[in-house]
């Protein structure tokens, strides 16, 4: 038994639970992150994103076991080297999907609408929408998205549209910059058929320009929100540069998780964001 948990775990991500914080955004920038109401909600709303990403990353893996056993970075997943039989893998799926569903259930029917549609827009992924250039992109960026509204949904607090849009092109910046690094992996093995429609041209140029949007739409909304956020913004060119500089030194496969934990210093740089933005917010400086 205990060997058999170990694979489960793996499978789980954990690490990738990060994208997960999106749905405290709402919470944190509403001025209500300590309201222990506010706070249940967003962290049910987590849990709830956490399990519902769990059982689309398994899915996923069961789509793609014998794809995956080609490619080096891949092979070792417990679904495609065998740790994790097909059988148990779509049972575990079956349960991270209904218990996300009942926490977002708990919370209230809006949140459990997004979960949902969160669910379907990756099961379509999986099966369909990965294969469909550009399409493929924004399936990713809807991902994020949806966090934010589950957020949002959880506590019944508005998305400004300055927000929104920061969130989108960010969303998008990281999807497009994920497609580039699997473009340049060395292993061309497994390598995503949508990736025969991009190239590296168009790819650098829809990143520096939604690079461009996400500092832009975000400096608005530090000017509109106040609070002397306007001094977050310089902290967010760096990260956004930081970033760029790691998707174009070809030492990643573009995915974000990795991206942020493979750079001690755009790892730091993003806590002290964090606690900057808190800071500022909260003390009314």
């Amino acid at each position: 038994m205990r060997v058999a948990i170990i694979p489960i775990i793996k499978q789980m991500r954990i690490k990738s639970w990060l994208k997960n914080i999106f749905v405290f955004i709402p919470s944190v920038f509403a001025l209500k992150l300590f309201d222990i109401n506010v706070f249940t909600a967003s962290l049910l709303a987590f849990i709830a994103f956490c399990l519902v990403s769990s059982a689309v990353y398994t899915i996923n893996d069961i789509r793609d076991a014998d794809v995956d056993r080609m490619r080096p970075a891949k092979r070792g997943r417990p679904i495609a080297s065998g740790a994790l039989s097909v059988k148990a893998a779509w049972i575990l799926a079956a349960v991270f999907t209904l218990a996300a569903f009942g926490i977002a259930y708990y919370i209230n029917i809006l949140a459990l609408l997004v979960v949902i549609i969160y669910f379907a827009v990756n099961i379509l992924y999986s099966f369909r929408l990965k294969h469909i250039p550009i399409i493929d992109v924004f399936c990713i960026a809807a991902g994020f998205v949806l966090r934010l509204y589950c957020g949002g949904a959880a506590t019944s607090i508005a998305i400004s549209d300055w927000l929104f849009l920061t969130v989108v092109s960010m969303s998008l910046f990281m999807a497009f910059g994920k497609r580039r690094g699997e473009m340049t992996e060395s292993d061309a093995a497994g390598r995503r058929p949508v990736l025969e429609y991009y190239d590296l041209g168009f790819l650098n140029g829809m990143i520096f320009v939604l690079a461009g949007l996400s500092m832009m739409f975000y400096a608005l909304w530090a000017i509109e929100r106040g609070l002397n956020m306007v001094y977050t913004v310089p902290v967010l060119i760096f990260i956004v540069c930081k970033y760029l500089l790691l998707i174009h030194g070809g030492r990643s496969s573009g995915d974000p998780v990795t991206i942020v934990f493979s750079s001690k210093s755009l790892l730091v740089t993003i806590c002290m964001f964090a606690i900057l933005a808190v800071a500022l917010l909260y003390s009314g400086l």
